[in-house]
């Protein structure tokens, strides 16, 4: 619990920070509703976010194990990277404006923060499913800057069209939601039913939701539509289905729970 903890925070930590660096130096490459929000509550949200980070790490430094060889290099590697993402001497923007590197960066970071465990180190399996759930999930949301990006950098969906860019951000999911079935099925073979083994069966459904919201009729409209249809659809309903599956799980849970004693009597 406590690893989900820290790369939770880790990877909020990350984006506040690149979107802090964005809005101080770039605020009008931002669109008017996100660029408001920014306005209020920027220093705020990275106040809170490095006081929860650090206060983290002190109350888990043994559990951390920043001792292990190899352990503080990779988070000081991804910390680096998420930093030369958003500011890069020389480039007006950052890393994030090499259009062929963009995605591949975020995929890459992310993947490596949300499953490189500070005691068994990094699954190869896990991290190829999560680089390529990243990549999927982040295309989309340059079709919804498509308009914005235009004016100050070239995104992927000026270089292809739109559409083909969901198209492989639907095909990097469909990879990933198999992916993640073929570790879960395996270890069910192996083990049988096991509550540790739940993870590569939330990546599975995660994934999969994701290629089924995705899909172009209904994406499409919803990404090229109005700014407020634009970021409900990617800020609530895409990133929703990072929770979504849990909380599906929990309901269930609640509905055995509450069915147990009847199946019994």
């Amino acid at each position: 619990m406590w690893v989900a903890m820290w790369a939770g925070l880790s990877t909020g930590l990350g984006y506040t920070v690149q979107r802090a660096i964005k809005h101080t130096r770039h605020p009008y490459n931002m669109p008017k509703l996100r660029r408001a929000f920014w306005d209020r509550w920027k220093w705020v949200m990275v106040a809170c976010w490095t006081g929860a980070w650090v206060a983290f790490n002190v109350a888990y430094v043994e559990e951390l194990r920043w001792e292990e060889p190899g352990r503080l290099a990779v988070v000081a590697g991804v910390g680096l990277a998420s930093v030369a993402y958003a500011l890069m001497p020389g480039m007006g923007g950052g890393l994030r404006k090499v259009t062929w590197l963009k995605i591949p960066l975020i995929a890459v970071v992310w993947a490596t923060a949300t499953t490189h465990h500070p005691v068994l180190g990094l699954d190869p399996v896990l991290w190829m499913q999560r680089a390529m759930f990243i990549a999927g999930l982040t295309l989309p949301f340059d079709i919804r800057d498509l308009d914005v990006d235009r004016a100050h950098m070239t995104t992927l969906p000026m270089v292809m069209a739109p559409e083909r860019v969901l198209a492989w951000a639907r095909l990097l999911l469909v990879a990933s939601a198999a992916l993640s079935l073929g570790v879960w099925l395996n270890r069910l073979l192996e083990h049988g039913i096991r509550p540790v083994d739940g993870g590569p069966a939330v990546l599975f459904a995660q994934s999969l939701w994701a290629w089924w919201m995705l899909r172009p009729a209904h994406a499409l409209p919803a990404l090229q539509g109005q700014e407020h249809e634009r970021e409900h659809f990617t800020g609530w309903r895409l990133d929703g289905v990072l929770v979504m599956p849990y909380l599906v799980l929990l309901a269930l849970y609640f509905v055995l729970l509450f069915l147990a004693p009847v199946l019994r009597g």
